[in-house]
Protein backbone atom coordinates (compact mmCIF):
# COMPACT_ATOMS: atom_id res chain seq x y z
CA UNK A 1 0.00 0.00 0.00
CA UNK A 2 3.01 2.40 0.64
CA UNK A 3 4.69 1.31 -2.79
CA UNK A 4 1.51 2.62 -4.19
CA UNK A 5 0.83 5.54 -2.28
CA UNK A 6 4.77 6.17 -2.84
CA UNK A 7 4.16 6.33 -6.72
CA UNK A 8 1.07 8.18 -7.38
CA UNK A 9 2.86 11.24 -5.14
CA UNK A 10 6.07 10.79 -7.42
CA UNK A 11 3.39 10.64 -10.71
CA UNK A 12 1.73 13.71 -9.47
CA UNK A 13 4.84 15.93 -8.52
CA UNK A 14 6.52 14.86 -12.01
CA UNK A 15 3.41 15.99 -13.61
CA UNK A 16 3.11 19.21 -11.80
CA UNK A 17 6.67 20.25 -12.72
CA UNK A 18 5.73 19.08 -16.33
CA UNK A 19 2.88 21.48 -16.05
CA UNK A 20 4.93 24.19 -14.84
CA UNK A 21 7.83 24.01 -17.14
CA UNK A 22 5.42 23.80 -20.02
CA UNK A 23 3.92 26.91 -18.45
CA UNK A 24 6.69 28.78 -18.29
CA UNK A 25 7.55 28.36 -21.79
CA UNK A 26 3.92 29.41 -22.95
CA UNK A 27 4.70 32.41 -20.49
CA UNK A 28 8.16 33.19 -21.87
CA UNK A 29 6.25 32.80 -25.16
CA UNK A 30 3.62 35.71 -24.67
CA UNK A 31 6.18 38.33 -23.44
CA UNK A 32 8.32 37.65 -27.01
CA UNK A 33 5.23 38.28 -28.61
CA UNK A 34 4.22 41.57 -27.57
CA UNK A 35 5.94 44.29 -28.61
CA UNK A 36 6.01 47.57 -27.24
CA UNK A 37 6.46 50.76 -29.52
CA UNK A 38 7.59 53.85 -28.62
CA UNK A 39 5.38 56.98 -29.27
CA UNK A 40 7.67 58.52 -31.97
CA UNK A 41 7.04 54.71 -33.76
CA UNK A 42 3.45 55.03 -33.10
CA UNK A 43 2.98 58.21 -34.51
CA UNK A 44 4.74 57.27 -37.71
CA UNK A 45 2.69 53.78 -37.85
CA UNK A 46 -0.61 55.71 -36.88
CA UNK A 47 0.46 58.25 -40.13
CA UNK A 48 1.44 55.79 -42.56
CA UNK A 49 -2.34 54.04 -42.22
CA UNK A 50 -3.99 57.47 -41.56
CA UNK A 51 -2.19 58.25 -44.98
CA UNK A 52 -3.88 54.87 -46.13
CA UNK A 53 -7.16 55.52 -45.02
CA UNK A 54 -7.90 54.09 -41.99
CA UNK A 55 -10.22 56.13 -39.58
CA UNK A 56 -9.06 54.54 -36.17
CA UNK A 57 -5.28 55.54 -37.38
CA UNK A 58 -6.66 58.68 -38.11
CA UNK A 59 -8.55 59.15 -35.01
CA UNK A 60 -5.40 57.85 -33.11
CA UNK A 61 -3.31 60.89 -34.62
CA UNK A 62 -6.17 63.42 -34.06
CA UNK A 63 -5.91 62.41 -30.42
CA UNK A 64 -2.60 62.58 -30.16
CA UNK A 65 -2.16 66.40 -31.66
CA UNK A 66 -5.18 66.88 -29.47
CA UNK A 67 -3.79 65.58 -26.37
CA UNK A 68 0.45 65.28 -26.60
CA UNK A 69 1.11 68.17 -29.04
CA UNK A 70 -1.62 70.44 -28.13
CA UNK A 71 -1.84 71.15 -31.85
CA UNK A 72 -5.87 71.75 -32.20
CA UNK A 73 -5.55 72.38 -36.01
CA UNK A 74 -3.49 69.38 -36.45
CA UNK A 75 -5.85 67.35 -34.26
CA UNK A 76 -9.24 69.08 -36.38
CA UNK A 77 -7.78 67.95 -39.39
CA UNK A 78 -7.50 64.40 -39.09
CA UNK A 79 -10.39 64.53 -36.69
CA UNK A 80 -12.28 65.78 -39.35
CA UNK A 81 -11.40 62.83 -42.15
CA UNK A 82 -11.83 60.27 -39.53
CA UNK A 83 -15.09 61.84 -38.63
CA UNK A 84 -16.27 62.24 -42.41
CA UNK A 85 -14.66 59.89 -44.19
CA UNK A 86 -14.42 56.95 -41.98
CA UNK A 87 -17.52 57.96 -40.02
CA UNK A 88 -16.04 57.69 -36.67
CA UNK A 89 -17.77 58.16 -33.82
CA UNK A 90 -15.02 59.01 -31.39
CA UNK A 91 -14.05 61.30 -33.94
CA UNK A 92 -17.18 62.73 -34.83
CA UNK A 93 -17.51 63.28 -30.44
CA UNK A 94 -13.77 65.04 -30.63
CA UNK A 95 -14.66 67.39 -33.22
CA UNK A 96 -17.70 68.39 -31.30
CA UNK A 97 -15.49 69.27 -28.32
CA UNK A 98 -12.93 71.66 -30.71
CA UNK A 99 -16.01 73.38 -31.65
CA UNK A 100 -17.47 73.44 -28.44
CA UNK A 101 -14.28 74.81 -26.85
CA UNK A 102 -13.26 76.93 -30.40
CA UNK A 103 -9.50 75.06 -30.25
CA UNK A 104 -8.65 74.96 -33.85
CA UNK A 105 -11.53 75.86 -35.20
CA UNK A 106 -14.14 78.69 -34.94
CA UNK A 107 -16.28 78.35 -31.68
CA UNK A 108 -19.43 77.74 -33.27
CA UNK A 109 -21.92 75.37 -30.66
CA UNK A 110 -24.69 74.15 -34.17
CA UNK A 111 -21.60 72.57 -35.71
CA UNK A 112 -20.54 71.22 -32.03
CA UNK A 113 -23.87 70.04 -31.60
CA UNK A 114 -23.68 68.76 -35.39
CA UNK A 115 -21.04 66.47 -34.47
CA UNK A 116 -22.41 65.67 -31.05
CA UNK A 117 -25.32 64.13 -32.40
CA UNK A 118 -23.69 62.39 -35.47
CA UNK A 119 -21.14 60.85 -32.51
CA UNK A 120 -24.03 59.99 -30.33
CA UNK A 121 -25.80 58.12 -33.07
CA UNK A 122 -23.23 56.05 -33.91
CA UNK A 123 -22.75 54.96 -30.40
CA UNK A 124 -20.32 57.03 -28.71
CA UNK A 125 -21.10 57.85 -24.96
CA UNK A 126 -19.48 60.60 -25.05
CA UNK A 127 -21.24 62.04 -27.67
CA UNK A 128 -24.98 61.16 -25.80
CA UNK A 129 -24.06 62.64 -22.31
CA UNK A 130 -23.40 65.91 -24.81
CA UNK A 131 -26.41 65.37 -26.00
CA UNK A 132 -28.92 64.67 -23.11
CA UNK A 133 -26.84 68.09 -21.88
CA UNK A 134 -28.02 69.75 -24.12
CA UNK A 135 -31.06 68.21 -23.97
CA UNK A 136 -30.95 68.94 -20.51
CA UNK A 137 -30.20 72.63 -20.77
CA UNK A 138 -31.56 73.47 -23.84
CA UNK A 139 -28.73 74.32 -25.62
CA UNK A 140 -30.50 74.66 -28.93
CA UNK A 141 -34.10 74.54 -28.20
CA UNK A 142 -36.10 74.25 -25.03
CA UNK A 143 -35.03 71.72 -22.52
CA UNK A 144 -36.61 67.91 -22.68
CA UNK A 145 -35.99 66.29 -20.15
CA UNK A 146 -37.65 62.95 -21.98
CA UNK A 147 -34.73 63.22 -24.79
CA UNK A 148 -32.13 64.12 -22.31
CA UNK A 149 -32.99 61.18 -19.35
CA UNK A 150 -32.64 59.12 -22.78
CA UNK A 151 -29.16 59.79 -23.98
CA UNK A 152 -28.06 59.77 -20.06
CA UNK A 153 -29.57 56.40 -20.23
CA UNK A 154 -27.41 55.25 -23.23
CA UNK A 155 -24.46 57.02 -21.96
CA UNK A 156 -25.00 55.30 -18.90
CA UNK A 157 -23.85 52.34 -20.57
CA UNK A 158 -20.38 52.90 -21.33
CA UNK A 159 -19.57 55.34 -18.15
CA UNK A 160 -15.87 54.72 -18.11
CA UNK A 161 -15.80 56.12 -21.55
CA UNK A 162 -17.40 59.54 -20.53
CA UNK A 163 -15.70 59.64 -16.71
CA UNK A 164 -12.20 59.52 -18.97
CA UNK A 165 -13.09 62.69 -20.54
CA UNK A 166 -13.08 64.39 -17.38
CA UNK A 167 -14.60 63.57 -13.91
CA UNK A 168 -17.29 65.95 -14.40
CA UNK A 169 -19.04 64.59 -17.40
CA UNK A 170 -20.80 61.72 -14.96
CA UNK A 171 -23.96 60.38 -16.74
CA UNK A 172 -25.06 58.32 -13.48
CA UNK A 173 -25.10 61.62 -11.51
CA UNK A 174 -27.25 63.10 -14.49
CA UNK A 175 -29.56 60.83 -14.11
CA UNK A 176 -29.87 61.27 -10.73
CA UNK A 177 -30.64 64.76 -10.99
CA UNK A 178 -33.28 64.61 -13.74
CA UNK A 179 -34.65 62.00 -11.30
CA UNK A 180 -35.56 65.05 -8.90
CA UNK A 181 -37.75 67.03 -11.44
CA UNK A 182 -38.85 64.34 -13.48
CA UNK A 183 -42.33 62.16 -12.92
CA UNK A 184 -42.11 58.50 -13.21
CA UNK A 185 -44.40 58.26 -16.22
CA UNK A 186 -41.63 60.80 -17.82
CA UNK A 187 -38.67 58.10 -16.55
CA UNK A 188 -40.46 55.39 -17.87
CA UNK A 189 -40.92 57.38 -21.71
CA UNK A 190 -37.64 58.04 -21.63
CA UNK A 191 -36.41 54.76 -21.09
CA UNK A 192 -38.50 53.27 -23.27
CA UNK A 193 -36.71 55.25 -26.26
CA UNK A 194 -33.64 54.07 -24.89
CA UNK A 195 -34.87 50.88 -25.09
CA UNK A 196 -35.77 51.21 -28.86
CA UNK A 197 -32.57 53.26 -29.95
CA UNK A 198 -30.32 51.27 -32.43
CA UNK A 199 -26.73 52.70 -33.32
CA UNK A 200 -26.89 53.99 -37.20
Amino acid sequence: MKIILYCVAVALAVVTAIGYVVGKGWEEEARVGQIQLSKSQLVALWSEQAKAGDPEAQYQLGRYYDRDRVDYLTAQKWYRVAATRGNHAGAQYKLGQLYLNGRGVENNLPNAMMWFRKAAEGGDARGQYFLGVSQRDGWERKPDFIEAYKWFLLANRDPELVLGEEARFDPQKALLELDAVMSEFDRAEAQKRADKWQPR
